[in-house]
């Protein structure tokens, strides 16, 4: 290296050193990189965020509201918020920037804030040796032309990036995909939540099957019927299929009466419908070893204590098709009282989606004995035995504890080549722009008939991003898939035999007391040795 001889050569040597140093922080703004070694790359923008980012052909500002002076995990929110949003600016061409603001003594920013519908939160912090409750912001808008986009709370980082993927997604575009959510009459199947969350990214609307599926609509979602549908019903369903529209739909045989201990098998023309289009359901009902739980009021002295049991109807499936982009990223989903989705014959383009783990079980239909409410004697009902069985309580169901089947689908995608179900009715063929066929069908079925319910399988959060995941890939929008499921946090543990959790519960009991006393040994040796080397020693 040459030596720096007089004070003109370190003045040019540092206004050098201080133009590439300016000149590495202009290049690494466009141009860097980082190493992610989390599962997922949660702490890395992904390819997806990257594509949304990329397509904006205007400038979109994202104002960011979050007190400075917050405890200490929603700083670190704040922190990965500030990170996210810089790679975003660095992926958009120019066309996205983000402003940070603190409204904690800025009235007028409090004032902007609550103008983009981002109220002030109350929490308690630590302040002068004392608890304080204190109004903190954590919010931000996105403005875009004359949208805007707001996201009211940010209190973690878990699946930050989607939403705000999702919004950036749904501000800059122009024409929105609308799904339909039709529900049956007959039954309260609320699908509010799903809407909320269906709202960020779609235009979401009621829909009914006893008129025409208007043309806007490309997707529709489904709750299963409990009864059959008019002809008329099925005829608009029919014409939407063929039409190129995407059926997902949650349908199975039966209904559910889990404090009588029974379910009804239904009867609907549904059945012979989803046949004809290639998919069937199967008649009985599944369990798994693999299952949730439920309470029973176990009795204990003079008091009934409600204690979890494990309920075998109740699926906990992890058994994935990892070639499909819909599940392959996930690691959980519940379906309740789920039925068998299989094709139905070998011409199908049929595609298994989630099946059960290879300890399944089933309930077949049959005539149980019902005790009548007003006590006295018993009587035959006709449905499914769905009674919990747990011999301490004298509850004994013994098709809940019998798995002498492999796995079996219970979410299934059928595509392609279809028919119309009504090409051999002379009073529907007839019809003006009558449907006789289409090459791009496409129906995803999954066998339980409330699975869209926000009080029953569609409330659970691992279901949610199935569902999420299905609609995008049936309405032909798949950039927010590989984001949505990294968030995902369930990690159920492998189910061991009977053998190996005994052999891992002893070693833990045993091996820790046999390295205590092999230590205890090998002190004792270490003194000995001392003592004898002291003797010689000193006599």
């Amino acid at each position: 290296m040459a030596n720096i001889n007089n004070k003109k050569q370190l003045t040019t040597f540092i206004i050098l050193f201080a133009v590439i140093i300016i000149i590495l922080n202009i290049v690494s703004r466009k141009m860097f990189f980082r190493i992610d070694v989390t599962d997922n790359n949660i702490y890395s923008l992904s390819n997806s965020s990257k594509s949304v980012i990329k397509k904006l052909d205007d400038r979109i500002v994202a104002k960011v509201f979050f007190s400075e002076n917050i405890p200490g995990q929603l700083a670190n929110s704040r922190r990965y918020l500030q990170d996210l949003l810089e790679e975003y600016q660095a992926y958009s061409n120019g066309n996205f920037h983000f402003e940070l603001i603190s409204p904690d003594d800025n009235e007028d920013a409090q004032k902007e804030a609550q103008s983009y519908r981002i109220p002030p939160v109350q929490m308690q912090v630590v302040e002068n040796d004392k608890i304080e409750i204190k109004n903190a912001y954590m919010g931000l808008v996105l403005l875009y032309n004359d949208k805007q986009e707001a996201i009211p709370v940010i209190q973690t980082s878990d699946g930050l990036e989607y939403t705000l993927t999702a919004a950036i997604k749904k501000i800059s575009a122009t024409d929105l995909a609308q799904i339909g959510v039709v529900s049956d009459s007959k039954t309260e199947n609320p699908t509010t939540k799903l809407e909320q969350e269906l709202n960020k990214i779609y235009s979401v609307r009621q829909t009914s099957l006893d008129s025409k599926i208007p043309q806007e609509i490309n997707t529709i979602l489904m709750n299963g019927v409990t009864d059959s549908l008019s002809l008329d019903q099925l005829y608009n369903l029919d014409q939407f299929i063929l039409r190129g529209g995407r059926l997902f739909i949650g349908q199975s045989r039966s209904i559910a009466h889990l404090q009588k201990g029974i379910a009804d098998e239904i009867k609907s023309n549904i059945f012979p419908f989803l046949e004809h289009y290639g998919i069937k359901i199967g008649r009985d009902m599944l369990t798994d070893k693999k299952c949730g739980q439920v309470q029973v009021q176990r009795q204990m002295g003079i008091f009934n204590i409600p204690v979890p049991i494990n309920y075998q109807p109740f699926l906990t499936l992890n058994n994935f098709n990892t070639e499909n982009l819909i599940v392959k990223n996930l690691e959980e989903v519940r379906i309740f009282f789920a039925h068998e989705v299989f094709p139905a014959n070998d011409s199908v383009n049929f595609t298994s989606l989630i099946k059960t783990s290879n300890q399944t079980g089933s309930i077949s239909p049959g005539m149980i004995p019902q005790q009548s409410p007003y006590g006295g004697g018993y009587s035959m009902a006709q449905g499914y035995n769905i009674r919990p069985h747990n011999n301490k309580i004298n509850s004994s169901n013994p098709a809940l504890t019998s798995f002498p089947l492999k796995n079996k689908n219970v979410v299934g995608l059928v595509d392609g080549f279809m028919t119309s179900f009504f090409k051999d009715s002379s009073a529907y063929n007839s019809r003006e722009l009558f449907l006789s066929q289409t090459d791009k069908g496409q129906i995803l079925l999954v066998g339980d008939n409330q699975f869209f319910n926000d009080q029953r399988a569609g409330g659970i959060p691992e279901n949610l991003s199935f569902i999420m995941n299905s609609i995008d890939f049936l309405a032909g929008d798949q950039e927010l898939l590989e984001i949505r499921s990294r968030g995902i946090t369930a990690r159920p543990l492998d189910e061991l035999p009977d053998s190996s959790r005994r052999f891992w519960k002893w070693l833990n009991v045993i091996l820790p007391s046999f390295l205590v006393i092999l230590l205890g040994l090998y002190r004792m040796k270490r003194n000995k040795d001392k003592r004898n080397m002291l003797e010689e020693i000193y006599g």
